[in-house]
C-alpha cells in the first residue's frame, strides 16, 4: 500500500510517494516542480508517478476547499476536483485540504530541532495552536484539541485588513489603499509584500516592478544595506503584530508558529526585541500574549509533511474500512 502527498504552493509543487509505517511513513520518491511551468497538477503527477498508482492521495492547496472537495487555486490558474482526480489516476481515496491546514497537521510530529523559539511563554499542552506563514501569500490556520485528536480549522485570514499601529504604518496603509483599493495583510506579508515595503521606504511607492525583488532585498540585507535592512525589520514587526492578532483571536495558549519560506531566512530580524514587543503590545492583553509560546518553523516542507501525515492515517484506516464493509 502506498500514498501520494502533495503540497501545491504559489511557486513550487512538492510531491512525495511513500508507504505507511509503524512510526509514520517510508519515502519511496520525492520531487519538486515549478508549478507555473505546467498546465495543471495532472501533468505534474503523471510525470512523477509514471505507471505507479497509490491507494491514497492527500493534496494540500493554497485556497479554500469546498465541501464538494473542489478548489480554485489562489496563486495558480488551476482548478482541482478530488473526484475527477481520483478517476483520472485510479486512486481509491483523494483528499484535498488547505495548505495551511496541512501544515497544522504536521506540527505535532515536528522535532524540536525544526523550531526556533522566540518566546518560551507558558505552554498549555492541549491549548489552541495558531499557525501563520508568509511565502507567495499569507496563510493561517488554528489547531484545536478534540479528545485524543487535533482538529484543524482552516482560514483565509491572510486576506483580512491590515491594522496599522503608528504614523508610518498609517501612511503605508494609505498607499496600499490608493494603489489596490484596500490594504490586506497579504499585500505586505508575502514575497511581493516585502517588495512593496522596500518601495514604500525607498520613496518609490507600493506598486511592483520598479525595484529589486524579495530575493535581492534579502541578499542586500545580508550585506548590511540600510534600506534592505529597514525593510526586513519593518516586515518582521508587521509579521509579529499579525501573529499577535491571530493569537488573540484563537487564544493560542498552545503556541504560535511562524512558518512559510520567508521566516527561516530572516531569523536575525525576527529575534530582535522590538519584534516581541510588536507581538505582545496589545493592551489590555499584553501579559496574556507574553505567556504564549512563539516559534519559527525552520522546516520549509511542513505542508508536505502534514499531507503525508494525513495520507498515512487514511492508508492505515483503509483495511479496517474494507473489513467493516464485508
Amino acid at each position: 500500500m502506498s500514498f501520494l502527498a502533495a503540497d501545491i504552493g504559489g511557486t513550487y509543487t512538492r510531491l512525495l510517494l511513500a508507504e505507511p509505517s509503524a512510526t509514520g511513513w517510508r519515502v519511496l520518491r520525492e520531487q519538486r516542480f515549478v508549478g507555473a511551468d505546467y498546465p495543471g497538477l495532472e501533468a505534474i503527477v503523471q510525470l512523477f508517478l509514471g505507471v505507479e498508482r497509490p491507494n491514497v492521495a492527500c493534496i494540500a492547496v493554497a485556497g479554500p476547499v469546498s465541501e464538494q472537495q473542489r478548489v480554485c487555486m489562489t496563486n495558480l490558474p488551476w482548478q482541482l476536483d478530488a473526484r475527477q482526480f481520483a478517476a483520472h489516476f485510479g486512486i481509491a481515496q483523494v483528499r484535498l485540504l488547505n495548505d495551511f491546514a496541512a501544515q497544522a497537521y504536521g506540527l505535532d510530529s515536528l522535532p524540536a530541532s525544526d523550531l526556533c523559539t522566540l518566546q518560551a511563554g507558558q505552554l498549555q499542552a492541549t491549548g489552541v495552536r495558531a499557525l501563520l506563514g508568509a511565502g507567495t501569500g499569507l496563510g493561517m490556520a488554528l489547531l484545536v484539541r478534540c479528545g485524543e485528536h487535533w482538529q484543524v480549522l482552516p482560514s483565509q485570514g491572510g486576506l483580512a485588513d491590515f491594522a496599522p499601529v503608528d504614523e508610518q504604518q498609517l501612511a503605508l496603509c494609505a498607499a496600499l489603499q490608493q494603489a489596490y483599493g484596500r490594504a490586506s495583510q497579504e499585500l505586505l506579508l508575502s514575497g511581493h509584500g516585502l517588495e512593496r515595503i522596500h518601495g514604500f521606504l525607498g520613496g518609490r511607492g507600493v506598486l511592483l516592478g520598479s525595484g529589486p525583488d524579495a530575493r535581492e532585498i534579502s541578499q542586500a540585507a545580508e550585506q548590511g544595506e540600510p534600506l534592505a535592512c529597514a525593510s526586513l525589520a519593518l516586515f518582521a514587526r508587521l509579521f509579529a503584530a499579525c501573529a499577535g492578532n491571530l493569537a488573540l483571536l484563537g487564544l493560542a495558549q498552545g503556541g504560535v508558529y511562524l512558518s512559510g519560506g520567508i521566516a527561516p531566512k530572516m531569523l536575525a530580524f525576527l529575534q530582535q526585541p522590538e519584534v516581541l514587543q510588536a507581538f505582545s503590545d496589545k493592551p489590555p492583553m499584553r501579559e496574556l500574549l507574553q505567556r504564549m509560546p512563539l516559534h519559527v518553523v525552520l522546516n520549509e516542507q511542513l505542508g508536505l509533511h502534514g499531507a503525508a501525515t494525513l495520507a498515512a492515517q487514511l492508508c492505515r484506516a483503509q483495511p479496517a474500512q474494507a473489513e467493516d464493509g464485508r
